[in-house]
C-alpha cells in the first residue's frame, strides 16, 4: 500500500508536460542492442539535440564504448520523429579506436515526458587506422525528459 502514493506520483511526473522536446530540456535513460548502457540528450532546439553514450559491448570483448552524436529531427504531428546525425565512437580497450558514426534512428514520445527510440549507426574506423571495415551499431530504448 506504500507504493501506490509513489505510483501515482510518477504517472503524473511522465504525463505532465507537453509532447515535444523543448529547448534546454534533458533526457536520461537507458539503450539496449550493441553496446548496452546509459544513454542522454540535451536539446538544444525542438529540432536539434547532442546525444551521449556510455555503454559496453556485450560480445567476447566486453570493451567500453563512448559515444556522442549532434541529431536533427524531423517531427510529424503524432509524436514520431525521424532522425539522423553526425558523431564519433570512442571504445576503450587495449587497442582503442575511434570512429566516425552517422546514426539513423526514429524517436517516439510515449507520454509527455518518456520517450522510446531504435537507432542504427553505422561507423567508419579513422584511429589507430582508416579502413573500409565498417560496423554497426544499434539499439532500442528508453528515457525521460527532465
Amino acid at each position: 500500500m506504500r507504493y501506490i502514493p509513489l505510483m501515482f506520483l510518477l504517472v503524473t511526473f511522465l504525463f505532465s508536460t507537453n509532447q515535444t522536446a523543448n529547448a534546454q530540456s534533458t533526457e536520461l535513460g537507458v539503450i539496449i542492442g550493441e553496446p548496452t548502457g546509459v544513454s542522454a540528450k540535451f536539446w538544444t532546439s525542438g529540432r536539434t539535440a547532442v546525444d551521449l553514450g556510455v555503454a559496453w559491448s556485450l560480445g567476447e570483448s566486453g570493451n567500453m564504448h563512448l559515444h556522442s552524436d549532434y541529431l536533427w529531427h524531423f517531427w510529424n504531428q503524432s509524436g514520431l520523429a525521424f532522425y539522423t546525425g553526425l558523431g564519433g565512437r570512442l571504445i576503450l580497450n587495449d587497442d582503442t579506436q575511434l570512429a566516425a558514426r552517422i546514426p539513423l534512428g526514429l524517436q517516439f514520445n510515449v507520454a509527455r515526458r518518456l520517450g522510446l527510440f531504435f537507432e542504427l549507426a553505422p561507423t567508419l574506423p579513422i584511429i589507430p587506422e582508416t579502413s573500409s571495415d565498417f560496423d554497426i551499431n544499434g539499439g532500442a530504448g528508453l528515457r525521460i525528459r527532465f
